[in-house]
């Protein structure tokens, strides 16, 4: 068996060895927090790694986002933006 269970570490192996050994190194990433890399050709070409939890939840950070977008939009002034779009096609579109 390729995997020792009781070690925490790194691991290098080839992609005919990974192939051999996938489910061994799956069960050692899940269980030992292996990262595990993946050689072809002598060049590394992946990381197999176990799944880190988030530190801020996708919704918090939506939320976050929004109430950025409020803030900043709060005294934003629209038709001076709408002015300077306007001004800036005059000199490129003359006819227009």
């Amino acid at each position: 068996m390729y995997v020792d269970v009781h070690s925490i570490m790194t691991k290098t192996m080839t992609v005919t060895q990974l192939r051999r050994y996938l489910f061994d190194v799956m069960e050692a990433t899940k269980v030992n927090k292996q990262i595990t890399n993946v050689m072809l050709h002598g060049e590394l070409i992946a990381e197999i790694r176990p799944k880190t939890e988030d530190k801020v939840g996708w919704e918090q950070q939506r939320d976050n986002m929004r109430n950025t977008r409020k803030k900043l939009l709060k005294n934003f002034d629209f038709k001076s933006v709408e002015k300077a779009r306007m001004d800036s096609k005059k000199e490129r579109f003359t006819e227009w």
